[in-house]
């Protein structure tokens, strides 16, 4: 009696293209607005991470194969708030380049459920400039950030998880220029 062998498993470095073009999708939906930050990392994690075509097949299985035509958003945002609080958190649109500006209030913006809304390979640009007031950005883990400007009164915390970048993750670039307040980066 012969016992039917288990199919060999495909070597890893002979996914690569398959890959980089399932990588390329995600990069397509995310800049499409189908998947917000924290599902691309989540998912691109598990694409280089597979083990077999089918593996690769599932992460994309509800995502369409070709681009979607349709019209653009536009590249700025703008929030402004004379006095008072500007928060976005859940789903929302990042586009690649976002100001807030305030007199007196604090900004709270958590990117982990925000769908950036053009492709490129330029990084997310965040500018924050306020007389009084903190800044506190949640980014998703994976998701390369910095914080860079100036703060005359104030503390500036970078509090990242120590995890290597998602590979096609865009980089976040927050500036925070403030008089009196302080500013957090984290990841969740």
């Amino acid at each position: 009696m012969t016992v039917a062998q288990p199919p060999e498993p495909t070597p890893p470095e002979s996914l690569d293209p398959q890959r980089r073009s399932t990588q390329a999708q995600l990069e397509r939906a995310v800049g499409e607005g189908r998947l917000t930050l924290d599902e691309f990392t989540d998912r691109a994690a598990l694409v280089w991470k597979a083990q077999n075509p089918g593996d690769l097949d599932a992460v994309v299985a509800d995502l369409p194969a070709a681009p979607v035509v349709g019209s653009t958003s536009p590249a700025r945002s703008t929030l402004v708030s004379v006095i008072g609080d500007i928060r976005r958190r859940g789903r929302w649109a990042l586009r690649r380049k976002t100001t807030a500006v305030l007199l007196i209030g604090d900004v709270e913006l958590d990117l982990r459920g925000a769908v950036v809304t053009e492709q490129g390979s330029e990084p997310v640009a965040v500018d924050v400039w306020s007389i009084i007031g903190d800044t506190d950005i949640v980014v998703p883990e994976g998701v390369e950030a910095e914080l860079v400007g100036f703060t005359l009164l104030g503390d500036r915390r970078v509090d990242l998880a120590p995890v290597p970048r998602v590979p096609g993750t865009p980089t976040v670039r927050i500036r925070v220029f403030s008089l009196l307040g302080d500013a957090k980066l984290r990841s969740s």
